[in-house]
């Protein structure tokens, strides 16, 4: 099964991304003797006007006509689209695309329509002919390059998402970099075995590529196997001494083995390169808890929490180093924040 529930864009978000005024822009029919063309025209005036309901209405009225068939199913491909009526939308658009000229602007319109609404609908091996149609009009279009490139995801082609994320990026398809944000993308999606694949690819092509080892450490620790996780974390600093998250990613693997000194470190140092990240300073105030220091974990706890005053971790660690103070009042009142805070996240996701 498809990997696809809670993992594309949000569909508002897609759609504000890709939203084209094709009410606006569909080519006008022709004038021609009677009515039809003149409600086709009032039609796409509504429409327009964004008087979706009113649109429809009209369009569904008018008879069949061979000089305004393909207008009317394009026109209502457009209506339900706003509408977020996608399965509708399909219906007519295909209509409209199978029978319209395609160097219209009203064709290609068709095409990007129903492609992102096969996509909306998760028909993800459905929406790739029509984006990579639209991609071959627009190669510089980043939204459609990143869309077809989640869609190739989702069909587990990930040598086409390179492609499509290259393009996107403006970087050769076989290039170390190419296979670096490849894997970062099927990370995004959970198909962490093949971003393995593309990870160590990268590394092949360019030993020195920095963030392929930490990504692969990253992968690592997520699978339990923390050691070796540790190992690629100090490489990707080697090779990239000035990124944070690596520090804050080997720390937080030490506290993982219980290793509370080696975890001092280099907790800071990623404190010191990202002053505003707040993970780092809760890993840390975890770290002066379990070995006592109270006063340290409180004062490094509250700094975190004036920059992530919603962190449920930092608010129950900060209650138990008050409970451990004998500050139990103090500690009542965070541990039921953090609760609070817990059941809201879990309501949101």
């Amino acid at each position: 099964m498809i990997k696809f529930a809670c993992r594309l864009m949000s569909v508002n978000l897609l759609v504000a991304l890709f939203a084209f005024a094709a009410a606006g822009q569909t080519e006008q029919p022709k004038s021609q003797p009677g009515s039809s063309s003149s409600l086709v025209a009032q039609a796409q005036a509504l429409l327009s006007a964004g008087r979706i309901d009113a649109a429809i209405e009209m369009l569904r009225s008018l008879p069949n006509s061979s000089s305004t068939d393909t207008t009317v199913s394009h026109l209502l491909g457009w209506a339900y689209y706003q509408k977020s009526d996608y399965s509708r939308a399909i219906e007519h658009l295909s209509i409209a695309v199978r029978q319209g000229p395609e160097d219209s602007l009203q064709y290609r319109q068709g095409v990007q329509m129903l492609g992102l609404s096969q996509y909306l609908l998760g028909h993800l091996k459905e929406a790739i002919p029509f984006l990579e149609q639209i991609g071959n009009w627009s190669p510089n279009n980043v939204e459609i390059a990143y869309v077809l490139g989640l869609s190739y995801i989702q069909t587990q082609n990930p040598n086409k998402a390179r492609e499509a994320f290259a393009r996107m990026f403006s970087i050769q398809p076989n290039s170390a970099p190419a296979y670096l944000i490849n894997a970062q993308m099927l990370i995004r999606q959970r198909f962490e075995e093949f971003a393995e694949k593309e990870l160590q690819k990268a590394l092949e092509l360019d030993p020195q590529l920095p963030q392929a080892n930490f990504s692969l450490g990253e992968l690592a620790i997520f699978h339990a196997n923390i050691e070796r996780g540790i190992e690629l974390l100090q490489k990707e600093i080697a090779v990239n001494p000035a990124f944070g998250m690596a520090y804050y990613r080997l720390g937080e693997a030490y506290t993982r083995q219980l290793k509370w000194d080696e975890a001092v470190t280099p907790l800071q140092k990623s404190i010191w390169l990202n002053p505003s990240f707040s993970g780092p300073y809760i890993v840390l105030g975890k770290v002066h808890l379990k070995k006592g220091d109270l006063s340290n974990a409180e004062v490094i706890l509250r700094r975190a929490l004036k920059m992530d005053p919603n962190n449920v971790s930092g608010h129950h660690l900060l209650a138990q180093v008050l409970q451990q103070a004998n500050r139990l009042e103090e500690a009542k009142k965070e541990f039921e924040l953090a609760e609070r805070l817990r059941t809201t996240s879990d309501k949101d996701r």
